[in-house]
């Protein structure tokens, strides 16, 4: 909990230097991982500049700003880390010093240079403080990252580190875009901004709006190799018009290097360094040719000989890495048998035997060096082949043996001729090689070799298909079994290469449930919003091909029986097993889980509690969590063998609006707000297009709601119409073809993925004894062509007969519906008793025309010009008249100068649902319209006629129109009313407040709010109740016992009931009293 100091100045200068930013955000030290303890920093690291460097040997030796240090002390950085050595002395030398940080995540690259970023900012902000006047505007630094969780990581980690003076609540320390583009964000971009924390995406949409850096004097791009290149590349260019002529100090963080970084930085920074924490990608940059050969066992040494022909020992030093030291003898014989000349380097070796390796570094005279992983105090820079006569247990043993050729590495920022630097003048001969010979029984880090090889060079596909197959071979076997990496699902692709997530389909992936869909449209019930395109749902309906909607079997009392286990002793879990349905222990009961993946288990005869466990949930909605083992029960054998009732569903082909790879948490709110706001009951629908064990992969998802009015299902929101209408997402068919590509990769078993667009194709059985040759075979290409287009065709008009048909038989079945409707007895003597009301009135009228008048006079301005311009507007449509004309014998018009009563509705109007109640002083109406925004009117006519109407868009007549009338034959001063979503809420004040004889059954539209009227039904007894206690208790009258469910006051009679004059029409029932109600 914050202290009271540190909510008053929010300048992070409190007494007790805390380090907080604000109120709702703040760096929490205790959560970050301390590089140090990482097994990614690596103690060795290799840098190139263009000038002389020096590395710093402690962290006392570099000089930062106090509040700094003092961050710096509660992260525990007290020890330095090698590429923080040559990063921090070489950036806090100022402009012009840029640099490139080639390295693993979490190898302490991030902190490398955003050190060195707020001591610009902080020495900038106090140079503008010296000065009579604040000019600072725009960022200090800005830093661009590759997703959206990385902006909050390195937000929060540049708030930490920054501080502003006391009274300076206008400047903003660390600001990053938000979802939706307020004026507050540019308001503090004027103000002046310390860090400006961005993705490439939201950078170039600020730039857009035209973004000013007169005062940027550092600039970040981190983890560039996984920004998409077209962007990050715009975002360049926007960097070079805005700070032309002053350049500000650039650093590029990346996991693999490539050439564009270092033309990247070259452009900005006239002294600029490369540093490297990962040895193979620093040998890539140095030049060295990386080969991969496969060869059987036998032949390795055939292989190894090869290679020496062509590049003698004499002439280049050779280092050959074994595996073990039975590697080393079984080499050494057939070196020996051939003339060369070994110094075999066993993990046994005493001093004599490093005495002369130290020899051999000084001048190795043609001998070759024969070594294993295992010998660390070998300290070899300048070799010029590596032979790898087997791989490393490890992928960073395998990536440290490179450590051999790093003084022999081209350092490109030191040429000056251009040849030298593209390194055209070095011969085949003369460049670094690094050999791999793999066999059948050392090929386990192939996948990963090639996996980088191929984000430097061509690699034969030959190669690649064996590391694909070797990969699939490792996932099977694995113990733990990760769920699919999200961004797969999503995009098709992960490029991350240090992504622990699976990327690979399994076998169970394919193997469908008995209760799951492969193709076919499903009806859903909606559990979870993870993201706009990303839903946890649950199967109530499927539609298959040419068939009719089946419920789809659940087991319903699942859940009943998981509680029902609280009063059972259960057992718990041990060992953990992966893949294993077991039943985890939340704060609400019980749930069912599969395990994902498990700690390793020293010693399985001890059972433990605080075993690290990932699970995902199977029956409440599929979310994965890390839970301990104390927490998981076995599961019940019945229980065990039910399908899950929750699965996930995925939208293909649609990505964030702003190119991000990953959607904001807000956004996926927003979807859920507008699921939530939907009216009830309603399900999603959907139509599938691939299915995977676990997941759904579908084009669109629609909510259905039930019009009770219509009496039929209404799609009232779809969510990627609404995605993008509200520029929150885009179609992209790049990531919808990358996802399928995915999904059928496995060549075991093809997915099965059904393609509308196509037709079955027959297979024609010619058989010809003699092949046809010349203008022959051209004709009977020609012939069969013809053939093909003939049956489709055929087929395509079979089918839109089939659809006419269907749609000649719901139009027919509409009619004889509507005909029965019309044919109902209540209905006819309504329509009579509404004819005689009108003939009176017209009587009426004729006689002597003061109800005319009277409307007329009444009616507000703006609804009489509205009327009188609509028969103008009629007349000048083109086929409106005729229509009109042909309608006049059937549909009586409401017109100004002759009013009438209709009795028959138009085409085009409709009647919204009413929900009606009363108060003591007002009549409340909610009338529930098809969408929001409608223009719409409400109208009290003659202080007792209330009629509404919405105004159809003035281009489109056939738009239906939502109106009603309604007498309410009692007398209102005032109507009031305003919208609210889709719902109209109309308050009409009474004359007098009691309660009002409403009567509105009549009205099929109109129904009852229940819950209001027993309230207020309840009021009144209360007060009457109240009124005959105080009688009794001043004895007006002597006590008696009323029983008022048998009183003659009741609203309600039998007789009424029963009778079949008024049985069929709709009325308000009499609010009981809780007395009244029998409770069994």
């Amino acid at each position: 909990m914050w202290s009271a100091k540190c909510i008053i100045d929010d300048n992070n200068n409190d007494d007790e230097e805390s380090l907080c930013y604000d109120e709702s955000r703040s760096f929490s030290f205790a959560q970050q991982c301390r590089p140090l303890l990482v097994a990614n920093c690596s103690d060795y690291a290799i840098a190139h500049s263009n000038k002389r460097l020096q590395p710093a040997r402690h962290v006392n030796e570099v000089s930062f700003l106090p509040h700094i240090q003092g961050a710096m002390r509660r992260l525990r950085l007290t020890q330095l880390l090698r590429l923080q050595s040559y990063a921090w002395p070489h950036l806090n030398q100022g402009a012009g010093h840029g640099a490139v940080i080639v390295s693993a995540p979490r190898s302490g690259r991030t902190l490398s240079y955003v050190l060195p970023l707020c001591q610009v900012v902080s020495n900038t902000l106090t140079e503008h403080r010296s000065r009579t006047r604040w000019c600072l505007e725009g960022p200090i630094a800005l830093v661009l990252v590759a997703d959206l969780v990385r902006v909050q990581q390195l937000s929060a980690l540049c708030a930490a580190m920054l501080r502003k003076s006391r009274n300076e609540e206008w400047l903003t320390l660390v600001l990053t875009v938000p979802s939706s583009y307020t004026p507050e964000f540019f308001q503090r971009l004027l103000n002046g901004v310390g860090c400006l924390v961005a993705t490439p995406a939201q950078f170039l949409w600020v730039c857009g709006n035209g973004l000013k850096l007169p005062h940027l004097r550092f600039v970040a791009y981190d983890d560039a190799d996984l920004m998409q290149a077209e962007q990050l590349k715009q975002a360049h260019q926007k960097l070079l018009l805005l700070t032309n002529p002053e350049r500000p100090q650039l650093v590029i963080s990346s996991q693999s290097y490539k050439p564009q970084l270092l033309s990247k930085l070259r452009e900005f920074n006239s002294q600029p360094m490369v540093l490297f924490g990962d040895v193979l990608e620093a040998a890539v940059y140095g030049g060295t040719r990386l080969q991969i050969s496969l060869q059987q066992r036998k032949a390795k040494c055939e292989e190894v000989l090869r290679v020496l022909r062509q590049r003698p020992p004499h002439s280049h030093r050779t280092v050959v890495n074994c595996q073990s030291d039975s590697d080393i003898r079984e080499l050494v014989e057939t070196l020996v048998s051939h003339g060369y000349n070994c110094l075999p380097y066993y993990q046994t070796a005493d001093l004599e035997v490093r005495d002369h390796v130290h020899r051999w570094m000084q001048d190795s005279r043609g001998e070759l060096l024969l070594c294993t992983d295992h010998c660390p105090e070998l300290d070899v820079r300048h070799a010029h082949t590596l032979l790898h006569y087997s791989l490393s247990d490890s992928w960073s043993l395998f990536k440290l043996r490179h450590l051999a050729l790093a003084d022999n590495l081209n350092n490109q920022l030191a040429a000056t001729d251009l040849k030298e630097q593209t390194g055209q003048q070095q011969s085949e001969q003369d460049r670094l090689l690094s050999l791999v010979l793999l066999d059948e029984s050392n090929n386990n880090q192939l996948p990963r070799l090639v996996d980088f090889l191929q984000m430097h060079q061509e690699v034969d596909k030959l190669v690649v298909q064996l590391a694909r197959s070797i990969r699939m071979q490792i996932e099977r076997t694995k113990s733990n079994e990760a769920a699919l990496c999200d961004l797969l699902l999503s995009l098709g692709e992960c490029v991350d290469t240090q992504c622990e997530e699976r990327h690979q389909l399994l076998m169970h992936d394919r193997l469908l449930p008995a209760q799951m869909p492969a193709r076919g449209d499903v009806k859903m019930q909606l559990i979870r919003v993870y993201t706009p395109t990303h839903y946890c749902v649950r199967l109530l309906e499927h539609l298959p091909p040419g068939g009719c909607w089946q419920s789809l079997s659940r087991n319903g009392a699942l859940e009943l029986q998981l509680q029902l286990l609280q009063s059972q002793e259960c057992v718990r879990v041990w060992p953990p097993l992966v893949k294993q349905i077991c039943v985890y222990r939340n704060s609400s009961g019980y749930e069912r889980v599969r395990i994902l993946r498990v700690d390793p288990i020293a010693q399985l005869n001890l059972s433990r509690t605080d075993l690290s466990v990932t699970v995902q949930a199977l029956d409440m909605d599929t979310r994965q969590f890390t839970t301990t083992s104390g927490k998981l029960f076995m599961c019940p054998e019945q229980l065990q063998d039910e399908p899950p009732l929750a699965i996930d569903v995925r939208i293909v082909g649609v990505v964030p609006y702003t190119g991000e790879r990953n959607w904001h948490e807000k956004d996926g709110k927003q979807c859920e707000t507008w699921l939530n706001s939907t009216p009830q009951p309603s399900f999603l629908q959907a139509r599938i297009l691939a299915a995977l064990s676990h997941t759904l992969f579908v084009h669109d998802l629609a909510v259905t709601s039930y019009a009770p009015n219509l009496q039929l299902h209404v799609r009232s929101l779809t969510i990627c119409q609404q995605l993008l209408r509200k520029q929150l997402a885009k179609k992209c068919k790049r990531a919808e073809a990358k996802l399928l590509k995915f999904l059928e990769r496995d060549p075991c078993q093809n997915l099965d993925l059904p393609k509308t667009s196509e037709l079955p194709r027959q297979k024609l059985n010619m058989k010809t004894e003699t092949l046809l040759k010349g203008r022959a075979s051209i004709f009977a290409k020609m012939a069969l062509q013809l053939g093909k287009e003939n049956r489709l065709r055929l087929q395509q008009k079979q089918r839109e007969l089939e659809e006419q048909q269907q749609l000649d038989d719901v139009q027919t079945t509409k009619q004889r519906e509507q005909l029965q409707q019309s044919e109902d007895s209540l209905e006819a003597l309504c329509n009579c008793l509404m004819k005689c009301t009108m003939m009176q009135l017209q009587q009426d009228n004729k006689e002597n025309g003061l109800l005319t008048k009277d409307c007329i006079e009444n009616m507000p301005d703006a609804s009489l010009k509205n009327m009188t311009r609509l028969e103008p507007e009629l007349e000048a449509r083109p086929g409106v008249t005729n229509k009109l004309d042909a309608a006049a014998d059937s549909v009586i018009e409401y017109t100004i100068h002759d009013i009438q009563i209709q009795f028959q509705l138009p085409s085009n109007v409709v009647r919204p649902e009413v929900i009606y109640y009363q108060t003591a002083c007002t009549l409340e109406l909610q009338i529930a319209l098809p969408e929001d925004m409608l223009p719409y009117e409400v109208l009290l006519h003659n202080g007792c006629c209330i009629v509404f109407r919405t105004l159809p868009p003035a281009m489109c007549s056939t738009t239906p129109m939502y109106q009603f009338i309604v007498n309410t034959h009692c007398h209102f001063v005032n109507l009031s009313h305003r919208m609210q979503g889709r719902t109209v809420y109309v308050s009409v004040l009474k004359a007098l407040a009691v309660p009002y004889p409403l009567d509105f059954g009549f009205f099929k539209f109109m129904k009852p709010h229940y819950e209001k009227l027993h309230r207020m039904e309840k009021e009144r007894r209360g007060r009457l109740k109240n009124f005959e206690s105080n009688l009794l208790c001043n004895g007006y009258f002597p006590s008696r016992v009323l029983k008022r469910a048998n009183s003659s006051d009741d609203l309600s009679s039998d007789d009424q009931a029963d009778d079949p004059a008024v049985s069929g029409r709709e009325r308000v029932e009499r609010a009981r009293d809780d007395s009244e109600f029998i409770y069994s």
